[in-house]
């Protein structure tokens, strides 16, 4: 069927057109035909049952007194009258106890039996009639008539030639029609299309169409002929446009490679102007909190935590900035390593268990005994589920967050989840965008840059892998994270 609709798909717009035409009016033909043949062969059958309904009640009560005076040669003289009906091959007469009376037959047809009820029925491919004989409204016998099958088969042939005859008829004239309307349609689609193999071949766009009909072919020729003119003209001034085109490129491309130099200058400066002061106000920070250089008050104390405290947040924010900026660029280094599952998911959360501590929150992680070692970078491995756990436990006020990690047919699979307060499906996508956070009317007293979930995302892509989420809102997420245990590199 496929093949029969490609090779239909290839015909020409003619062939299309006249055969559409074609079929469409042959299965009107058709159903017309069906139902004019139908109805000839039931007008055929109302008209051989009313024959044989009259022949049967005229025998019938040509009968009565042969049945009344058990006379059988009479009755058997009234069936002979059947005689001139040649179509009628048996015929007889039961008396009051359904007992065969009387019987005609025409050569050496089988004998007609008292064995059903009165009406028409067929048996053995027979028409058979059967009706009672009726005296002062008492039954005092039955008839019954046997049609010949091959003369009534006769006149349906004779129906079913003149349908085919009809159908030829009406098949001749309906091509002779699709011929003569088509021309009309397809005279200008063939001629735009002659006129566009000319062009392609010569490449000579001054030639045009004449517009015969002002129907939508006509306007299709028009508009073609306008879009000539118009390539025409603008082939006239390509070079001097490409020309153009080519400078303004080509001053692009040095704009946009000077923005990229300068904005490899400010992340180089940024990383060494901010990054060296902060990384030594947190260094001399912890000193002091260790009292090395003299006894602290608790006010001093405070605000010495309050300035270490305020001076990570300072740095993780600039580091996270420098990695999306890294990654979006494509400048960022892939490392890989083999090293083991268990000691740095063990390590992972260990850091960040006094964070769960402070909120009041448990922190417990799951690993599938005998996992295998992965090669992948060990630092993007790390720095992505240190990223979720850290986000699950800004995101949980009560309650937990609990890490498994298992394989799964070649892959690390490292699953976090929590009972936090839980993304909106609307969100799903919104929290993996750069500089977005989602969640609670809470979420935006939360700390962050909302870009740990777009680093997360785009490291797990970079390492081959991928990360998704589930939620439901009020009552927690999961985020699922898929990474190759064997890192192949990207070459393209």
């Amino acid at each position: 069927m496929l093949s029969l609709m490609n090779s239909f798909n290839d015909l020409s717009i003619k062939t299309k057109f006249i055969s559409t035409q074609v079929f469409g009016l042959v299965l009107t033909l058709v159903f017309f035909l069906g139902v004019y043949t139908v109805s000839e062969y039931r007008h055929l059958e109302e008209n051989t049952y009313a024959r044989m309904t009259i022949l049967a009640d005229v025998l019938g009560s040509n009968s009565i007194s042969a049945l009344l005076f058990f006379d059988n040669a009479a009755a058997n003289d009234v069936l002979e009258s059947l005689s001139t009906q040649p179509d009628i091959l048996t015929a007889a007469i039961f008396d009051h106890n359904d007992s065969l009376f009387a019987e005609y037959r025409q050569g050496l047809t089988h004998q007609l039996n008292r064995d059903v009820d009165y009406g028409e029925y067929r048996k053995d491919g027979h028409l058979i009639l059967h009706r009672p004989i009726l005296f002062d409204g008492s039954e005092i016998g039955s008839i019954a008539l046997r049609l010949d099958p091959d003369i009534q088969a006769g006149q349906v042939r004779t129906v079913v030639l003149s349908t085919f005859l009809l159908f030829a008829a009406g098949l001749v004239f309906v091509f002779f029609i699709s011929l003569k309307t088509q021309q009309p349609v397809t005279e200008g689609i063939l001629s735009l299309a002659a006129l566009t193999k000319r062009v392609r071949d010569s490449g000579d766009y001054s030639q045009r169409i004449e517009r015969k009909t002002n129907d939508e072919i006509g306007t299709l020729i028009s508009g073609f002929n306008d879009m000539m003119a118009t390539i025409s003209d603008t082939e006239k001034n390509l070079e001097k446009m490409v020309q153009e085109r080519t400078r303004d490129l080509e001053a692009a491309r040095l704009r946009a490679e000077e923005s990229d130099h300068l904005k490899s200058a400010f992340l180089a400066s940024m990383s060494h102007e901010l990054r060296t002061p902060l990384n030594s106000i947190i260094g001399f920070s912890g000193i002091l909190l260790q009292e090395k250089a003299g006894k602290l008050n608790e006010e001093q104390k405070e605000q010495l935590n309050i300035v270490r405290n305020s001076s990570t947040h300072l740095l993780d924010l600039i580091n996270d900035v420098l990695d999306i900026s890294k990654i979006e660029s494509g400048h960022i280094t892939i490392n890989p390593e083999t090293f083991n599952v268990d000691l740095w998911v063990g390590m992972a959360c260990s850091a960040l268990r006094p964070l769960a501590d402070k909120k009041g929150l448990s922190l417990e992680y799951d690993i599938e005994p005998d996992i295998p070692d992965i090669y992948s970078d060990k630092r993007r491995v790390e720095q992505i589920v240190i990223n979720l756990i850290n986000n699950s436990i800004k995101f949980t006020e009560t309650g937990g967050v609990k890490v498994y990690c298992y394989p799964d047919d070649g892959f690390l699979v490292v699953k976090v989840i929590d009972t936090g307060i839980g993304i909106k499906e609307e969100d799903f996508d919104t929290i993996f965008s750069t500089f977005r956070q989602v969640g609670g009317d809470n979420s935006a007293n939360i700390e962050g840059t909302g870009l740990g979930l777009s680093i997360c995302k785009k490291l797990s892509e970079l390492l081959g892998g991928s990360i998704k989420v589930e939620s439901k809102f009020g009552k927690g997420s999961s985020f699922t994270v898929r990474l190759p245990l064997e890192y192949k590199e990207d070459k393209t």
